[in-house]
């Protein structure tokens, strides 16, 4: 088993000796649990930053006693060149630690007996991830809401120095800086500010931007460090991860105080920015500490294998069968009529003419190996059916089930099943997005039907071995996408100025071509079978950043007005466009780490590369 080195420091200033022994003694104890699965060699450096001689000594003295109550870490002390402040102070360790992971510890913090095991499970699991977050709750018990959005001068007045009255007035601005829209029992990421009171590092990343900034004294050390990790790791909260922490707020307690939080928290302002609305923060979109997943055998080998491809004549289809002939697959296209347009003459074409749930399909399926089922009733801004459902469970439930039997009963070896993230839902918070662990909500007709759908397949497979992969893309868009995107693309082409300007809510969007490439590892890597996998681009985007960077694919510059988003919702609800709004202010945002991981696949097309080619379509006509 190999060893994992592990080094901790802990910055004390005119410390509460007994609080020090309680932190430490948690730390052994969580350390002895961590043992017994993991050759772990930890070692910790206490650094005095009291700028007392006398205090130093009576330290030292303490320290020597004390130390045999905690024999499984190796214990250091320093006295620090004066009072160099709460991040310099961590700094003289992290400089010096040849470690695969440094936690930066208060000294009134007290780890649960399982953190340690829970904090590197998780990054031995992530090798992406740069930087933890745990759980914390007060000695009471009580949760503290320490998973924070990048401050603004507004949150910093508010938290320190708005008289009681204002911050209850604001009380949902601060709510939503502690993302209190998220659920803390399920972890978070981005995670943009995190606290300072522990903080589980890869130290790698953290050497690599130089620790944490020295100019910062106490106070907003954490968020800057937060921003600047981002930029080469992820930061994840992760609420396995359980620590308590005594802890006392002391901005309102002395003039000094005040004093100190207001410099750092201007400090922080010059550097980053932000006095009402603040930038959100953009996680790295390669990992440079560690691979994600194990790459599966070779795409590109279909090795003569036979494909249906239901609603081949469809934006998805159509590229999904001129794709697999060229990865060595043989492609039936599943159309309603051979007359229809378009069509690829790698293609053989089973004219079926309107299918519905009785629909035979016996010789569509002749000698097939795998099914991509793409045929779907769509969904509809404007609905016309009297019964909605009852239509969507008609198509996308019955006939998909009729389709899914016969193949089996044929001896198909694969159902791929294009499903949707509606099945999830419609939006998330920032920072905590979809994954297919969570509980599906689907809010309307379309995506019931969807979810059903997945069901019956799912029981389907249990009972018939045929193996089933069920895929939930977000917003697909390429070359001939229509509907809203292309309205967007039309209107940024021509210079319309667009109220938008203000609308940083992320959305995860998947190109046509990542969506098609992802089909294809499905058709055939072992891992895929009877999994659902979510499917995007892998970067998420603002609003605000989509329309400058279709802007771009033009060679043009989005003209943006900075609208608050308030007086958009206004208005869609007064023009009866509150479904098209609620999709442009919303946040709806995938994670696709289990996709990554399971099948060792990464979106093989930028989401500018995308752009640029989505663009050049549509100005070619």
């Amino acid at each position: 088993m190999k060893a994992i080195v592990l080094s901790a420091s802990v910055v004390l200033y005119k410390p509460d000796l007994p609080a020090v022994e309680r932190t430490l003694l948690a730390l052994q104890q969580a350390v002895l649990v961590a043992k017994q699965h993991y050759a772990l060699r930890p070692s910790l450096t206490l650094i005095d930053n009291s700028d007392d001689l006398a205090l130093y000594l009576a330290i030292s003295n303490w320290f020597e006693g004390f130390r045999a109550r905690v024999p499984d870490w190796s214990l250091q002390l320093v006295q620090s060149p004066g009072n160099v402040g709460y991040g310099r102070g961590n700094n003289l360790a992290i400089a010096h630690a040849h470690s695969d992971y440094h936690a930066v510890i208060n000294p009134d913090l007290f780890v649960d007996a399982d953190a340690l095991l829970e904090a590197l499970r998780f990054m031995e699991d992530h090798a992406d991830v740069g930087l933890l977050s745990p759980a914390v709750v007060g000695e009471d018990g009580e949760r503290h809401y320490l998973c924070k959005r990048n401050p603004t001068l507004l949150i910093m007045f508010l938290r320190s120095f708005a008289p009681l009255w204002l911050q209850s007035l604001l009380h949902s601005v601060v709510d939503e800086f502690e993302m209190r829209d998220c659920d803390y029992d399920k972890p978070i990421h981005p995670l943009e500010y995190p606290t300072g009171c522990f903080m589980f590092f890869r130290t790698a990343p953290l050497q690599a931007i130089g620790g944490f900034d020295p100019d910062f004294f106490l106070h907003y050390e954490d968020a800057d460090i937060g921003r600047r990790i981002l930029k080469v790791a992820r930061v994840f909260y992760v609420p396995s991860v359980r620590v308590t922490h005594r802890w006392a707020r002391d901005t309102h307690r002395s003039f000094q105080a005040m004093l100190l939080t207001a410099r750092s928290g201007l400090l922080y302002w010059r550097k980053w920015g932000g006095v009402l609305r603040s930038e959100c923060a953009e996680e790295p979109t390669a990992a440079p500490w560690g691979a994600r997943g194990n790459p599966g055998p070779d795409p590109a080998t279909g090795s003569g294998r036979r494909i249906l491809v239901t609603g081949a004549n469809g934006f998805i289809g159509k590229a999904v069968c001129a794709d697999l002939p060229s990865r060595g697959y043989r492609v039936r296209g599943a159309v309603r009529r051979n007359c229809d347009g378009g069509q690829s003459a790698d293609v053989q074409h089973a004219a079926m003419g309107e299918i519905d749930e009785r629909t035979d399909w016996t010789a569509a399926l002749s000698g097939v190996d795998s099914v991509v089922h793409l045929a779907a009733r769509v969904h509809l801004m404007q609905e016309t059916a009297a019964d909605p459902l009852a239509e969507y469970r008609r198509i996308n439930v019955a006939l998909t089930l009729n389709l899914a039997r016969q193949a089996a009963a044929l001896g198909v070896r694969r159902f791929v099943f294009m499903s949707s993230i509606k099945v999830n839902g419609e939006n998330t918070p920032v920072g905590q997005p979809f994954t297919t662990d969570d509980e599906p909500r689907p809010q309307d007709p379309y995506g019931i039907s969807k979810l059903e759908a997945e069901q019956a397949l799912m029981q389907l497979a249990g009972q018939t071995g045929m193996e089933v992969v069920i895929l939930r893309p977000v917003l697909v868009y390429g070359p001939g996408v229509k509907a809203n995107f292309q309205a967007m693309m039309r209107w940024l082409r021509k210079g319309v100025p667009l109220p938008l300007g203000s609308l940083d809510n992320r959305r995860s969007l998947v190109s046509l071509d990542n969506l098609v490439d992802c089909i294809a590892t499905c058709l055939h890597h072992p891992a895929a079978a009877n999994q659902i996998f979510l499917v995007s681009d892998g970067e998420d985007l603002t609003v605000k950043a989509l329309l400058q960077r279709t802007a771009t694919a033009f060679n043009r510059r989005a003209r943006l007005l900075p609208v608050p988003k308030f007086v958009i919702e206004a208005a869609g609800r007064v023009f009866g466009r509150e479904a098209i709004t609620q999709r442009l202010c919303d946040t709806l945002q995938v994670d696709i780490s289990k996709t990554r991981c399971m099948l060792g696949w990464e979106p093989p097309v930028s989401i500018d590369d995308a752009l640029r080619k989505t663009a050049q379509q549509f100005q070619d006509g």
